[in-house]
């Protein structure tokens, strides 16, 4: 009887996943601008704190530091969009594909792997996704308004958000205060570290960029900033165009080799060395599941989605910790309990 209850409950468990994650799909539009002002709101928390024991008034520090960061994410998508939309009128996505099988073509590169780069690029369709970039301008800006309406409802109900948690834990209220200061510590720690190692990575690849005079070192270094917020894959991609355009730009292989290796290096050494020791065990996630959540949040979001994903799952590890029937999910998918001395 204990063994069929017990693979009931993990086939309901199964049933549910799968349900929850139909209708994340489903909403994307809806809870994607939501949960975005949420991890916002959590990481500017500590802003709000600080600002009212300098006696300014909550409302006034809330209305304030949504504009403020309206106007810094309104200017910066400006900012990338033109560009994106200077990069691809100027050099076109045709011209960088025609230089690129110039250069190989200098090369001593096998003819097959040269066809296969060369096929692979325009396959790619840059110009097409130039072009979704472009015009998706007024789709960002109501996201953006949505997000910022979020925000100002959020900060306004944080302490009855908080309350209804404690009352519907019941006798559980201790567990459920420290899950959601958990939770909140947690997104706020990874959020201001990522965002710091995500500006001193593209700032250091744009002053290579700039050292080696490669075409458009700002909008590169604007997207290494960006995608260095997606593990592991947004390093490879933020590699990838510099390095092609070095090639399509005209300039020696040799550029586009030290191009290649300064990403490499850079994002080496603060992905990978720097940021896991400022972290420390605070994201307690296993390198395995940051991969597969990326993946996974990606095929749910799409791009917004492998953004979103570290924070998205170390949240939802934190909530499985916190009950007992959930808690060996949560260690399957946190780093591992520490070595015993």
């Amino acid at each position: 009887m204990q063994t069929a209850n017990r693979t009931f409950v993990a086939l309901l468990a199964v049933i549910t996943t799968i349900l929850v994650g139909w209708v994340l799909h489903v909403g994307a539009s809806i809870l994607q601008p939501l949960v975005i002002a949420f991890l916002l709101a959590s990481m500017l928390q500590p802003v709000i704190v600080r600002l009212a024991r300098l006696k300014i008034p909550p409302t006034i520090a809330v209305v304030f530091l949504v504009a403020l960061i309206g106007l810094g994410l309104a200017q910066g998508g400006l900012m990338l969009q033109s560009s994106i939309e200077d990069f691809f009128t100027n050099s076109g996505a045709e011209t960088l594909v025609e230089g690129v099988r110039e250069q190989l073509v200098k090369s001593s590169i096998p003819e097959g792997v040269q066809n296969l780069i060369v096929g692979s690029l325009e396959k790619a369709d840059l110009q097409g996704v130039a072009g979704e970039l472009i015009g998706g301008g007024v789709g960002f800006a109501k996201g953006l308004l949505l997000i910022m309406i979020y925000m100002s409802f959020i900060f306004a109900e944080q302490k009855i958000f908080r309350r209804k948690i404690l009352a519907i834990a019941g006798d559980r209220q201790a567990e459920a205060s420290q899950m959601l200061e958990n939770m909140a510590r947690g997104i706020q720690r990874y959020l201001s570290v990522k965002t710091v190692v995500s500006l001193l990575t593209g700032s250091l690849c744009y002053v290579v960029l700039i050292s080696l005079d490669v075409p458009y070192a700002l909008l590169f270094g604007l997207l290494t900033f960006m995608l260095n917020f997606i593990p592991t894959f947004g390093s490879i991609i933020a590699g990838f165009f510099p390095t092609i355009t070095a090639l399509g730009s005209g300039a020696p292989w040799s550029t586009a080799l030290i191009v290649m290796g300064a990403y490499l290096a850079i994002n080496l050494t603060l992905g990978s060395y720097i940021e896991p020791k400022i972290l420390g065990r605070e994201l307690n996630l296993s390198p395995l599941v940051v991969v597969v959540s990326v993946v996974v949040w990606a095929g749910l979001w799409g791009v917004v989605g492998a953004f979103l994903a570290v924070p998205l799952t170390s949240a939802i590890q934190i909530m499985l910790l916190s009950s007992d029937r959930t808690r060996p999910v949560a260690i399957l998918l946190s780093i591992g309990p520490g070595e015993k001395s």
